[in-house]
């Protein structure tokens, strides 16, 4: 059994702090342990074994992997490193499992393959030699033996999946438009409307009373026809107020609430009652609505049959996996942590899984730079969009 390595750290991803990370986790896994310890075989699946090394090795590098993750939270952190022998153990089995089918079925990888394998990941890293390759893997306690031996693994394995799994997944077009009739809430497209806005702003040395009466007063110069950016043109000049800022297309939502309730109140080429707000009394104005609707079937067919395709593949490999474990002769000897690992199930269907899907639908409009035209310090805050939560 060999070690994995997050192939990020090739391409120099902070390869001192992951080094350290890796140094520690080992260190800890085999500070207290004997070599006989060591060499106790965890798992067997037919002539297929894992020992206790080779299992804290590979759970050493997939703590490492959790604690240098700058996607996760502190919380999903946590999580992970909550069940990471189980999952680590989980990933051993079944990886031992087809290990021993493609021996039984004489599939056989050829030393050639591997090594373009390993010269295509060299490229694809910006790894220039072996030695500097070498370099690399050491800092996680890796030789270029057990990245090839681990490469050899992984084309074996792709090749069981592909014949034994991948050739069962058909997926035609009725199956796609069947899943878009009866899932049509995913697909909904919710109302979004353009808005710009000038702020009457609190620095411009009005006290309340008067700031908003200038507001008022410019809101009604536009409502009569001179438009926002004359309006805000003179005003701009005079300190009063910002230049005209395009907040682009919003979701309800997206603003702040006082805010959101008078920009939905609008209709199009309408323009707001001053709004107080950070920076000052905002006035917005409603330049174009896009009424709530659903995608069409063509713009996410692609998406649905993604979706669809993973969902398949691991319901075959799950069950092939199954199977391949029903015909075979396991014996078990787990650390603590590890114990449980067979009723992990990946749960494509989760919550999570569905609103990644959904957020693949409907990308919702994510905070962006500062427009050209920067705000006063005073104003910035009031002006920018706030995505809601989730």
């Amino acid at each position: 059994m060999t070690r994995k390595i997050p192939l990020d750290a090739l391409a120099g991803r902070r390869p001192a702090v992951l080094a350290l990370l890796s140094t520690l986790c080992l260190a800890a896994a085999f500070g207290a342990m004997a070599a006989e310890d060591l060499d106790r075989v965890v798992l067997r699946v037919n002539d297929e074994i894992a020992t206790l090394h080779e299992y804290e090795a590979r759970k050493s590098a997939e703590m490492t992997r959790i604690l240098g993750s700058p996607q996760m939270t502190a919380d999903q952190r946590q999580e992970s490193m909550e069940t990471v022998g189980q999952e680590v153990m989980q990933g051993i089995f079944s990886e031992l499992l087809l290990l021993s089918f493609a021996d039984q079925q004489g599939i056989k990888i050829r030393d050639a393959e591997v090594e373009a394998a390993l010269e295509t990941m060299k490229q694809q890293q910006g790894v220039s030699s072996r030695a500097e390759l070498e370099e690399a893997l050491a800092a996680f306690g890796m030789t270029y033996d057990d990245l090839w031996e681990n490469t050899r693994r992984d084309l074996l394995w792709n090749q069981v999946v592909g014949r034994e799994v991948n050739s069962q997944i058909d997926i035609g077009d009725e199956e796609l438009r069947a899943y878009y009739r009866n899932n049509r809430e995913q697909f909904q497209l919710p109302e979004k409307r353009q808005l710009r806005e000038i702020i009457v702003l609190d620095s411009s040395g009005l006290d309340g009373d008067a700031l908003l009466a200038k507001a008022n007063e410019l809101r009604q110069r536009i409502v009569a026809g001179e438009g926002l950016e004359s309006v805000a043109a003179e005003g701009k000049e005079a300190g009063w107020t910002t230049g005209v800022i395009d907040l682009d297309w919003l979701q309800e939502g997206e603003l702040e609430a006082a805010l959101g309730e008078a920009a939905w109140g609008l209709k199009v080429g309408e323009v707001s009652a001053p709004v107080a707000g950070r920076g000052g009394f905002h006035i917005l104005e409603l330049v174009a609505l896009e009424e709530a609707g659903l995608r069409p079937f063509k713009e996410v067919e692609e998406l649905i049959a993604r979706r669809e395709r993973s969902r398949r593949f691991a319901k075959e490999l799950r069950d092939f996996v199954k199977e391949l474990e029903r015909k075979s002769y396991i014996v078990e000897n787990l650390p603590p942590e590890a114990v449980g690992y067979r009723n992990l199930v990946e749960d494509f269907e989760s919550e999570d899984g569905l609103e990644a899907f959904r957020a693949q639908v409907i990308p919702s409009k994510a905070s962006e730079a500062a427009p050209e035209e920067a705000l006063p310090e005073e104003a910035e805050a009031g002006e920018a969009v706030t995505p809601a939560e989730g």
